[in-house]
């Protein structure tokens, strides 16, 4: 299946979404920041990136501008409990795909998988 890079400071959550994510079959690779995001992705793009907003050393934000600013494009997911319409609006501007709200279910993430990683990288994915 697909290689996919989650991005979270919270190691409870990268296991849990690594478990999620190897039972519907992909290969995960982990950062805890986005700044280690960054060099995991120039080093190897992986297929798709679960991304937490609340991080330290380089925030989901930042780490979408620093993707655009490298002009490097990949199907991200944005996972946050942060519930602010300015920060899902922002988040879709600066590239990410979807826009999901923690605890995010395992059925929500496999179904933005399955849109994401199905659909070229040049359309636009309906955000939940």
């Amino acid at each position: 299946m697909s290689r996919i890079l989650i991005t979270d400071d919270s190691s409870s959550q990268r296991t849990i979404l690594s478990i999620i994510l190897q039972k519907l079959g992909h290969e995960v690779e982990m950062a805890g920041n986005g700044q280690e995001a960054l060099e995991k992705i120039e080093a190897n793009p992986p297929d798709c990136m679960l991304l937490d907003n609340l991080m330290p050393v380089m925030d989901g934000l930042q780490t979408l501008e620093a993707l655009q600013a490298r002009n490097i494009t990949l199907p991200i997911i944005m996972l946050t409990a942060d519930l602010q319409e300015w920060l899902r609006i922002r988040c879709l501007e600066l590239g990410a795909a979807v826009f999901l709200n923690k605890p995010t279910k395992e059925a929500q993430l496999k179904e933005a998988l399955q849109q994401i990683l199905s659909t070229p990288q040049s359309s636009e994915v309906p955000c939940t």
